[in-house]
């Protein structure tokens, strides 16, 4: 009797620790790319936009080499608090309906590997660079919050977090690493923005994002 009573018990407790595993497991969406060994946790709940239609918003860029950058993307995925977002939206520099989570590891071509630096990285979507230089034409609404550097098991870069006017004069705050892969074949972009309005009011969620940005490389 006692036998039973403890393997009746140890089921009971098996089943709790099993149910609590689970929740814990469904409380984040881990978005993993196992063929460049990144992923990022997103809260869930929040919308998934994938590959495909990311790609389809991007081929129409007639931006100069954005076919040839399209064409060496390995994983891009986005997140969106809000269902409304496009991804002509998620690719583009306006704030979007809530926060944005974009996810990118793209192939170097020759000339790019060999002229990289933490100054391109940091001035991936704006010229932080060049405002910082020189205050009195930077963006009106422009303002550093954090710049340091990241280091992850193949790749290394900066983190960097500012506000700026987005183009329809609305202040926008941005949360962007970009990580060089040792050999200077690849970029990882992690980029995570909102109106600062909304991102002030949800910062511990925003910049635990940007904390959970990993990089192990191929496996």
């Amino acid at each position: 009797m006692r036998a039973v009573k403890s393997r009746v018990a140890l089921s009971a407790v098996a089943g709790v620790l099993v149910l609590a595993l689970t929740s814990c497991s469904q409380s984040q969406i881990y978005a993993t790319n196992k063929l460049t060994g990144t992923y990022v946790a997103i809260p869930n709940g929040w919308n998934k936009i994938e590959k495909p239609a990311l790609d389809k918003a991007e081929s129409k860029s007639t931006a100069p080499g954005a076919a040839e950058k399209l064409a060496s993307v390995l994983w891009q995925e986005a997140y969106t608090t809000s269902p409304s977002v496009t991804p002509t939206q998620v690719l583009s520099l306006q704030a979007p309906e809530g926060a944005a989570v974009y996810v990118r590891v793209r192939n170097l071509n020759f000339e790019e590997s060999n002229s990289i630096s933490y100054n391109n990285l940091r001035n991936l979507l704006v010229p932080i660079t060049t405002w910082l230089e020189d205050p009195a034409n930077a963006n009106p609404k422009f303002v550093l919050i954090d710049d340091y550097e990241r280091v992850e098991k193949v790749a290394r870069g900066v983190r960097t977090i500012y506000t700026f006017e987005d183009p329809s004069g609305v202040s926008s705050t941005i949360d962007q690493t970009a990580l060089l892969s040792d050999d200077h074949s690849r970029i990882y972009i992690l980029i995570v923005r909102a109106k600062t309005k909304f991102y002030n009011k949800n910062v511990d969620e925003l910049l635990a994002i940007g904390d959970s940005f990993t990089v192990r490389g191929d496996k």
